[in-house]
């Protein structure tokens, strides 16, 4: 299945994007058909487009509450159902079956019969118990017929997995997306699209897929690609990436990034949003919208298309014009969002915001300003490398304060003066000071702002009870968690150790700190990053 995002200016009277300009190509010319049925036997697998839609003068709920609704249907069609699994029709079936929703799922297919044990409608106009949200996944061609049914029957939602609109580059494709952009306006249809994969709500069981995290977590997140949503949650599930509630919008023809930042810095779901966005069409609205959200909670935003190439392949993937790095840049500052620059920060930076504390900001330019970080768990060379990094983002790594050197020569006279910091968890060895200890009282002293706890399970693999260890240090750095005020984030190796009963013990100390409500990573290197990004 093909999934695809992107943005694009398509407003016949405003042009205006993020600091672009542009022209729309071609004016609407209605398509012959030559299929006998009303949408088509052909079942496409998913193409693009993107444009801004004409508001016609009606009153209307709050957008918010428009997509509220839309993520509470009580009934949903697939339009373009199928029984061939290697369909996206038939894809949204069942993962809407498999994921749990408890609402009506309505296949529609010209030839009728059965899908997926349910039966199948050749028409939305077939269906008598009402329809609240469609997908469709047919052929652009049949899509204006589609949008007029929806609007018979009462539909307030209309998600196209259908693409190629305007991102073909052709004339006759932007001006289908003209048409349909008219056509679902005066009809009082809200579009999601086209080109896009739609809601996940794992809350509801709702789903594009059936490999989604089925866990209901704290983040809201909305994405012009529906696959860099799907590898969120790949990457990230194992360390607790979890959506409270998540779209994939691609073109956004008519509902935008805006309102969807509008509707997720008011959801009570929600604790922390993030976005990924290549193009929008709106700088005033969008800035005013990104800084609304970031003010009420954690914004994380990943822009793509910061240069031509990527641009360019953006205005293929969802027609989106992506305007200046320069400007997107002072604008996401402007509003108090973090700015992340790969899927690796947005992962990282999501779940610090998720699960730790927020960092006081800082200046680094002020070194008085910096904030201080402490680590355990290091070995010696970790050590030195770890300081560097600190110093080289911003971050101050002083000694040990004062305050926990004493208390350090007093449970451990032979080792006054010689732990410093990072502290060296092999020097620790043996003198009956454990770590996590350290780790306590770094927490409690005035002169440190950070933690990092590195639990070490390279070094403990290579001792007898290297598993007992690991699992002591896992539950203590559980109890600091639990009491510590300042943001402290834990480092677990990834679980390629090339070694299965390795492997599966590494994944469940990593599901105990997650469960535990611990913000975990996979390296000391990308720990220290995020702190300092977080920081400012």
């Amino acid at each position: 299945m093909r999934s695809h995002g992107r943005m694009v200016c398509h407003s016949r009277k405003h042009m205006r994007c993020f600091s672009l300009t542009g022209t729309s190509s071609g004016a609407f010319t209605p398509r012959t058909q030559a299929s006998t049925s009303r949408y088509g036997s052909l079942f496409m697998d998913g193409q693009s487009g993107y444009a801004q839609r004409v508001t016609k003068d009606r009153e209307r709920p709050p957008v918010a509450l428009e997509i509220d609704a839309i993520f509470h249907p009580h009934s949903i069609a697939v339009v373009g159902a199928s029984a061939n699994p290697d369909t996206p029709g038939y894809d949204y079936v069942r993962s809407l079956q498999e994921f749990g929703y408890k609402g009506r799922i309505y296949p529609v297919n010209p030839k009728g019969g059965e899908i997926l044990g349910l039966p199948a409608f050749a028409s939305l106009r077939d269906i008598s118990g009402g329809v609240d949200y469609v997908i469709s996944c047919i052929p652009n061609a049949y899509i204006l017929d589609l949008v007029r049914d929806c609007a018979a029957a009462g539909v307030k939602a209309l998600q196209l997995f259908t693409g190629r609109f305007s991102e073909t580059g052709r004339a006759d494709d932007a001006a289908l997306e003209d048409g349909l952009r008219e056509t679902a306006a005066d009809a009082g249809v809200r579009l999601i699209g086209p080109n896009c994969m739609g809601l996940l709500y794992p809350e509801l069981g709702i789903s594009f897929r059936t490999d989604m995290s089925r866990k209901p977590g704290p983040i809201g997140f909305l994405s012009q690609s529906g696959n860099l949503l799907f590898e969120l949650t790949h990457f990230g599930e194992s360390r607790g990436l979890r959506f409270s509630k998540a779209i994939s919008y691609g073109n956004a023809l008519d509902l935008n990034e805006c309102a969807f930042l509008e509707y997720f810095a008011d959801d009570a779901e929600t604790r922390v949003v993030g976005a990924y966005i290549e193009g929008v069409r709106d700088g005033r609205a969008f800035i005013q919208a990104l800084g609304r959200a970031a003010s009420k909670k954690p914004t994380v935003v990943l822009k793509g298309g910061r240069t031509d190439a990527g641009g360019r392949t953006a205005v293929s993937h969802t027609a989106a014009l992506a305007g200046s790095a320069a400007v997107w840049d002072a604008a996401v500052r402007q509003s108090g969002a973090i700015r992340v620059e790969t899927v690796e920060e947005l992962i990282d930076t999501l779940i610090a915001s998720a699960y730790m504390k927020r960092p006081v900001e800082s200046n680094p330019a002020d070194r008085a300003s910096r904030p201080r970080l402490a680590m355990v768990g290091a070995g010696g060379g970790r050590s030195v490398l770890t300081a560097d990094l600190c110093e080289e983002l911003g971050l101050l790594v002083p000694p040990l304060p004062n305050d926990v050197e004493a208390k350090v020569a007093e449970k451990a006279p032979d080792l006054a003066g010689w732990v410093t910091n990072p502290v060296d968890q092999s020097i620790l060895a043996g003198s009956g000071l454990g770590g996590g200890q350290v780790l306590e009282w770094l927490d409690e002293s005035p002169d440190i702002d950070m933690l990092v706890g590195n639990i070490g399970e390279p070094w403990a693999f290579g001792r007898p009870n290297g598993e007992a260890i690991v699992r002591r240090v896992t539950e203590r750095f559980i109890e600091v968690a639990a009491k510590t005020k300042k943001p402290f984030a834990v480092v677990l190796g990834p679980s390629d150790y090339g070694d299965e009963d390795r492997w599966r013990f590494i994944s469940e100390a990593r599901e105990r700190l997650v469960e535990a409500g611990v913000a975990v990573f996979p390296s000391v290197e990308r720990a220290v990053r995020t702190l300092a990004r977080l920081a400012g």
